[in-house]
């Protein structure tokens, strides 16, 4: 009675195993995954297999190393996680037929692999921590750049704007003085203008005087020619004062320019270290 008693968990699962015997003569191990340390084996709950199935893989020393369904499908399972040393022992194409254990080493067996499982998840995590910390720490090296980067800018815009009121200064004061002389030369234009056009008439008046007063004419001819280049000196005072506002604008304009691209380039460093700290606090809350 007590040997049948003792007999009686080696039978139960041999009758597990029996309908999967009866199909996986040549199964094989098709696949080895290093992150979870498992191997998926052709068989699945189409050929019968349950959670509760027991398997042994001939292993590269000939030995075995015992596995069982961790992850099944229809047409295939996963293992359970494997000792390194099982995991390396195993390679694609070798032998995986079915395996009688007592019912006390089947439990031991899934205790063992939930414990490994664990393990290899506790693993995985501290690896992403870490590389958590080491993405977090390269992020704050990188902000303390970015910060020195628009410390250093800040000076550049400091420099840029007091640059930018000196000569905007500079623009008003010449744009007001030139236009008080292009006012000026237009009102002489204006008088040397008029005036000629009195010489101009009275010279026209002597051509029907007998005998023709060539010495008079001869005078407002010079009077007028003197008020025309005075006219024209004046129309060159304007275009200089013209030239001079033109380029005192375009001065300052291109000084502008030059402080809104430090104000754009620190701006956009600004927007690099708020989206810096927008990773370091997603970092920090996993």
């Amino acid at each position: 009675m007590d040997t049948m008693r003792r007999l009686l968990p080696m039978f139960l699962a041999a009758l597990l195993a029996a309908p999967v015997a009866a199909r996986s003569a040549d199964s094989r191990v098709e696949l080895k995954n290093a992150d979870s340390m498992s191997v998926s084996v052709p068989l699945g709950t189409d050929n019968g297999v349950t959670k509760e199935s027991d398997f042994e893989a001939v292993a590269s020393d000939h030995g075995t190393v015992f596995l069982y369904p961790f992850e099944l499908f229809g047409n295939m399972f996963w293992s359970q996680p494997l000792s390194a040393g099982s995991f390396s022992r195993l390679v694609p194409g070798a032998v995986v037929r079915p395996a009688v254990r007592s019912i006390e080493d089947h439990r031991a067996a899934r205790r063992a692999g939930d414990a490994r499982k664990a393990e290899l998840k506790e693993r995985k995590e501290e690896e992403r921590r870490e590389a958590a910390r080491k993405e977090e720490a390269e992020l704050r090296e990188g902000k303390a750049r970015l910060a020195a980067r628009v410390d250093e800018m800040n000076e550049r815009i400091a420099a840029a704007e007091n640059a930018l009121a000196d000569e905007e200064g500079r623009a008003d004061w010449i744009t007001s003085s030139e236009d008080r002389d292009i006012d000026r030369a237009l009102q002489n234009i204006q008088e040397y203008g008029d005036r000629r056009d009195e010489l101009q008439e009275q010279r026209n008046a002597l051509a029907g005087q007998r005998p023709y007063p060539s010495a008079e004419a001869g005078r407002l001819s010079a009077e007028i020619k003197r008020l025309n280049d005075r006219i024209a000196s004046e129309r060159d005072t304007i275009r200089t004062a013209r030239d001079r506002k033109r380029s005192a604008r375009s001065t300052y304009l291109s000084r502008k320019q030059d402080w809104q691209k430090l104000v754009a380039e620190r701006n956009r460093l600004a927007g690099e270290i708020r989206s810096i700290d927008r990773k370091i606090r997603e970092l920090s809350g996993k």
